[in-house]
């Protein structure tokens, strides 16, 4: 029996059995829910915060991205796009994962409750990969040139090249860390298709991994959101079909940030990540 089905169940036999008058109490209508000191506080942060970053306002144009991006606080992880009030245990179980692709993420998390996580690329000063350096919570500046758009991440100089031309990626391109990615718009939206990956890196730091016929479709759009404040949805759909039965999207949303430049990262200076026997000794 499906748990759908169990539950459905559940509430019919609920009506069969309780009073008339309980029903009817419980279908008055609900006081809303008094909103906490701490969101009042979150609101106004948020709010402040939109101000500051906008005072140099970004491109008015809806297709010029150029400038600095940053997305807020950091999501080790990458989740199908679900409903919010789903708990990150609840949106894990609905990632469509093969069998061979679910024993690796779960000897990553044995190994990561061992205090030995697996290293991947980047804890060796190696290109994060792609989508793994979206979610890096470092700030990205877009740059436009005559059929390119390039995106300068400033956790370990990451640059992508985003080939406007529309045409794929030459015969003999490489698999490299960050692949090779053809841009084209439709409408407002800034579609991104990247492949040719080697298979060095992850999809997230937790655990999802990834083989050498992953792609990744990005759709990247301007919006203006409830504190009058810029950003950049990002709506990022991973394929792989050795370790995903379907594809699926996760989302990454980037303020605008007027106030800021990229600053210098060195990863190999004091690298505190730096793997030990497969091994990463960060703590």
């Amino acid at each position: 029996m499906t748990k759908r089905l169990m539950t459905g169940l559940l509430a019919a036999s609920y009506l069969l059995v309780v009073p008339l008058t309980t029903i009817a109490q419980e279908a008055a209508p609900r006081r809303a829910p008094e909103i906490s000191q701490q969101s009042v506080a979150r609101e106004k942060k948020n709010a402040a915060e939109a101000a500051e970053w906008n005072k140099i306002p970004a491109p008015q144009d809806p297709r010029d991205f150029s400038g600095v991006w940053w997305t807020r606080g950091y999501d080790r992880t990458f989740r199908p796009i679900t409903d919010p009030r789903l708990s990150p245990a609840e949106a894990a179980r609905l990632l469509p994962m093969t069998p061979n692709e679910a024993a690796s993420r779960q000897h990553h998390l044995d190994m990561e409750k061992l205090g030995t996580p697996v290293a991947d690329a980047p804890t060796q000063c190696f290109p994060h990969g792609v989508p793994r350096l979206i979610a890096s919570p470092y700030p990205i500046q877009f740059v436009y040139s005559p059929g390119m758009i390039t995106i300068l991440h400033e956790v370990a100089h990451n640059v992508r090249y985003i080939h406007m031309d529309r045409k794929p990626a030459p015969a003999d391109t490489p698999r490299t860390f960050l692949g090779y990615s053809v841009g084209r718009w439709e409408g407002n939206t800034l579609v991104v298709f990247t492949d040719h990956f080697n298979d060095r890196t992850q999809i997230d730091e937790e655990s999802l991994s990834h083989g050498l016929k992953l792609t990744v479709t990005e759709r990247i759009s301007k919006f203006t959101n409830k504190y009058g404040g810029v950003e950049l949805r990002n709506l990022i759909t991973i394929e792989d079909p050795d370790h995903y039965t379907q594809p699926w999207t996760a989302e990454r949303l980037f303020p605008w940030r007027g106030d800021i430049r990229l600053s210098e990262y060195s990863c190999e200076e004091n690298n505190r990540n730096a793997p030990v026997n497969g091994v990463t000794v960060a703590k």
